[in-house]
């Protein structure tokens, strides 16, 4: 019976990892868990940017307390100041003007959307080859954080924000070097 590992079921690639004969004895499973994970992740990560704020404005509709009017929705009035199209511009506010602001609201809003989409940059190369380039990664997490960003302005959920695409396209790329870091660990010698 053939022995389901890396190189029999993708040819001849084999990543360079410390572990590989473990890696190898199980990739099936690893690789089953590893997508499980992954697909967790991005729901979890969307439900928090997205689909939790758009259930509030839902139950609030549903209860008839409030008119579509009234919870703002579709409402493009004030999209001047939920709306930033300048890059860099929220992050130099946040860091020119911290002493204004509370500590863990910049954390939140400059760490967390770094960090965000850092695991789609570590997992995905890990568990496909599609993956394994600089580039598709990018605009992966690119075209990814857009999709939220444009979610948000549609329905007037949350602010749309370029520095928000800035900071979750970073979080992908260092997910990406994360990764190529892990591929430089020394290797087990047989």
């Amino acid at each position: 019976m053939a022995k389901n590992n890396i190189s029999s079921i993708q040819g001849d690639a084999k990543l360079p990892l410390p572990f590989r004969e473990w890696i190898d004895t199980y990739y099936i499973q690893l690789k089953v868990i590893g997508w499980v994970f992954f697909s967790f992740y991005t729901f979890i990560a969307f439900y928090k940017l997205v689909i939790n704020r758009l259930v509030d404005v839902s139950i609030t509709l549903l209860r008839g307390d409030n008119s579509l009017s009234e919870i703002g929705l579709f409402d493009y009035s004030s999209w001047r100041i939920t709306t930033n199209f300048i890059p860099f511009e929220t992050i130099l506010r946040y860091i020119n003007y911290s002493q204004y602001f509370n500590f863990d609201l910049i954390v939140v809003n400059l760490l967390g959307n770094l960090l965000i989409f850092t695991p789609m940059g570590f997992l995905l190369p890990l568990l496909s080859k599609r993956f394994r380039k600089a580039w598709v990664i990018i605009c992966l997490g690119f075209v990814s954080s857009l999709a939220v960003e444009t979610v948000q302005f549609i329905f007037t959920v949350g602010s749309a924000d370029v520095d928000d695409l800035i900071l979750n396209t970073l979080g992908a790329w260092f997910g990406y070097i994360a990764y190529k870091c892990l591929l430089l660990l020394p290797t087990k010698q047989s």
